[in-house]
């Protein structure tokens, strides 16, 4: 090509060709600069106008792209290859509806255009338009049943669709036709942890991140699978090695977060000083500093305004505002909420639908949803608003935008329900506990505990279920269990629930998690009973059943609920208890370890709850043993649980409201936020 040019130094196709070489090597540097020189020696050269947008958007450069697919156009108006480019642009830009119309244009000029129509497919998903997007992607494959990238996005349009055989045959499909095809191996990865088989999705993972080492992503995911196997400190470095790949990876560092916060793998006050990190990477000191200077009443940013005489403006930021366990604990509370005295506005950081999500909608004055808005334009979103109180209820769990938070979006900030450990963030003013959160604990949060008079969550129970119709097992064997989540069920508890099974001869076990689960995890937990005296027949899983109904009838079959340790059963305990069923909780030196031992505080059975391993065991001995006080309990745990503070929604709201109340005096007032917060609300 080069003694071409020498020959011809003025042939601008023989430049365009070179960029090509160039381009394909991965020199974009010089291949631009040969479609420069292209465009340059002959400016009505379409090639090279398109060859160069496409170098340029490589590279980013969108608006420079943007101009020269516009003169290529000024061209050739009708090439449905630079229409094709110019959507792809748009769809980077965020411009989604734009480039539907492009790729639509694109496939009007020429309908069997593949790459078009997998790029219309695209677009659609982003909107959330699945259908239109699996069936744009179907389009592309009979225009051209090879296109790896269509079987690939297809393939992760079906698992989004929840149709998992499916999509893990389109992922196989498009890695047979195009074996370096990263995504199709994370989407792959994807498919085969949400169907359990862990392993499978380790080595899917495994295989993106060697074709992708600087995917933070993909490590992201590989570590998630490695957390839901058991395997801490794997899961430990994949998180460290995303965030080495992305340093500002607020995902990936709150999962990290998550991950100590479930496990107890390191100190509650090791665990603090990471979280403090945590803002660090995902805000600039400017944005902190400026969040710092809005807190202030005297600052200004937020009008002082008394709440005497008008409704206290209430915001809540969630991730689960529909079918969600935390929507169980949320809901009763803000049912009851005062409206006379507070302005409710639900700001939704995920998509739900269904009753659930329209119940939430139901109960708000106002509905923002802050999808597809950066962290600061939320928060400026929220003050318009002119919200008082901002509550967040997610976290460092899945969908939360503690960025959001971060930058300061309302006078007074808490966090409540769906975390139990710190945020870390130093605009978070408030965490809200209660009576049975331990003094011990409050080095434990960068937040000031606020703690309620009363126990600080509210369960809606279903009262539609069937009464228990649980009878002793004929054969005399006593059923223990838990219905939480595997990954919850560790060393620690194994060794416990050991004990217990060797204290009580006729004793068996019965497991279920609500999600699939392959025969290396059941392998983990048979070996590590094994190993302390278990046999394998004396434990029995359960498939994993979706219907809520159900799965709540199961409890029928336990004879007494075991909790976790070292991190505390959530709903599930609730669940229990709602069906009928005692509970034995081993009271922890944590938040994650002292939930189960509040509720049953607060529920008045303290005496099922242990200070210490053989007096975990003796108490669920002693049940055991006691047939017809667990009989009693069948028929009359539901209502004594339903009239008590578990239930009590009414109270709780009265208590929380009081507490705003008294967080805005506060700030009205000048009081730094987190000193010497009260001994209860």
């Amino acid at each position: 090509m080069m003694r071409a040019i020498q020959r011809d130094p003025r042939n601008a196709t023989y430049f365009v060709n070179l960029g090509q070489v160039l381009e394909a090597k991965g020199d974009l540097d010089q291949a631009i600069a040969n479609y420069r020189q292209a465009a340059l020696l002959d400016p009505g050269l379409e090639p090279a106008h398109r060859r160069l947008g496409d170098a340029l958007f490589k590279q980013d450069k969108l608006d420079s792209a943007a101009a020269s697919y516009a003169r290529a156009l000024a061209i050739e108006p009708n090439s449905a290859g630079t229409i094709n480019s110019l959507g792809r642009l748009m769809q980077k830009a965020g411009k989604l509806e734009r480039s539907l119309v492009c790729y639509q244009k694109a496939i009007s000029l020429k309908p069997d255009f593949a790459e078009a129509h997998n790029n219309l497919g695209t677009a659609y998903r982003e909107l959330d338009r699945l259908d239109e997007g699996i069936e744009s992607c179907r389009r592309a494959l009979s225009c051209m049943p090879a296109l790896a990238a269509a079987h690939c996005n297809l393939g992760g349009m079906l698992l989004a669709r929840g149709l998992h055989d499916e999509a893990i045959e389109s992922l196989r499909r498009a890695i047979a036709l195009q074996p370096d095809l990263v995504d199709a191996h994370l989407h792959l990865g994807n498919a085969l942890r949400e169907q359990g088989l862990l392993s499978e999705a380790v080595l899917s993972y495994r295989q993106a991140v060697s074709l992708a080492p600087d995917r933070a992503g993909i490590y992201n995911n590989l570590a998630e699978t490695f957390k839901d196997q058991g395997k801490l400190d794997e899961a430990v470095e994949a998180f460290r090695q995303a965030l080495a790949a992305k340093s500002n990876f607020a995902q990936a560092f709150s999962n990290l977060l998550y991950l100590y916060a479930f496990t107890r793998h390191i100190s509650p006050e090791a665990e603090r000083a990471l979280a403090e990190q945590w803002e660090k990477s995902v805000l600039s000191e400017e944005e902190r500093a400026a969040a710092r200077a809005r807190a202030s009443a005297a600052s200004g940013v937020f009008v002082a305004r008394p709440r005497q005489g008008r409704q206290l403006r209430l915001g809540i930021v969630s991730a689960e505002l529909g079918a969600h366990a935390v929507a169980d604990f949320l809901e009763p509370f803000l049912e009851a909420l005062d409206r006379s005295r507070f302005h409710l506005t639900l700001f939704p950081t995920s998509k739900r639908t269904g009753p659930r999500a329209q119940r939430f909608r139901d109960l708000a004055a106002s509905y923002i949803p802050l999808m597809g808005l950066s962290d600061a334009q939320a928060a400026e979103r929220i003050r318009a608003e002119q919200i008082d109180i901002l509550m967040d209820t997610t976290g460092h769990t899945f969908g939360g935008r503690l960025g959001i938070l971060a930058h300061r979006a309302a006078p007074v900030q808490c966090t409540y329900i769906g975390y139990w450990s710190t945020t870390g963030l130093t605009e978070m003013d408030w965490y809200f506990g209660d009576p049975y959160t331990a003094a011990s604990m409050d080095s434990h949060f960068t937040e000031g505990i606020w703690r309620l008079p009363r126990l600080c969550a509210c369960y809606k129970g279903d009262p539609t279920l069937p009464e228990s119709r649980w009878a002793p097992d004929p054969a005399g064997a006593v059923w223990l269990g838990s219905f939480n989540k595997y990954a919850k069920i560790r060393e620690q508890t194994l060794v416990l629930w050991a004990k217990v099974l060797c204290a009580i001869p006729e004793a068996k076990l019965l497991l279920e998690d609500r999600a699939p689960c392959e025969d290396e995890t059941h392998r983990r937990i048979l070996t590590t009973l094994a190993d302390r005296g278990v046999s394998r027949e004396r434990v029995e899983f359960v498939p994993p059943i979706s219907d809520h109904a159900r799965h709540m009838v199961l409890y029928d079959r336990l004879d007494i609920a075991l909790d976790t340790i070292p991190f505390n059963s959530g709903t599930t305990a609730f669940d229990a208890l709602w069906m009928g069923v005692p509970l034995v909780a081993l009271e922890g030196n944590w938040g994650g370890g002292r939930m189960t031992s509040s509720y049953l505080e607060a529920f008045g059975r303290l005496d099922w709850v242990a200070q210490n391993e053989d007096e975990y065991a003796s108490i669920v001995r002693s049940l055991a043993r006691n047939v017809e006080l667990r009989k009693r309990l069948r028929g009359s745990q539901r209502a004594v649980m339903a009239a008590s503070p578990l239930c009590n929604g009414r109270s709780l709201a009265a208590a929380i409201g009081a507490a705003f109340e008294a967080m805005y005096d506060r700030w009205m007032a000048g009081t730094p936020n987190k000193s010497d917060p009260p001994k209860s609300g």
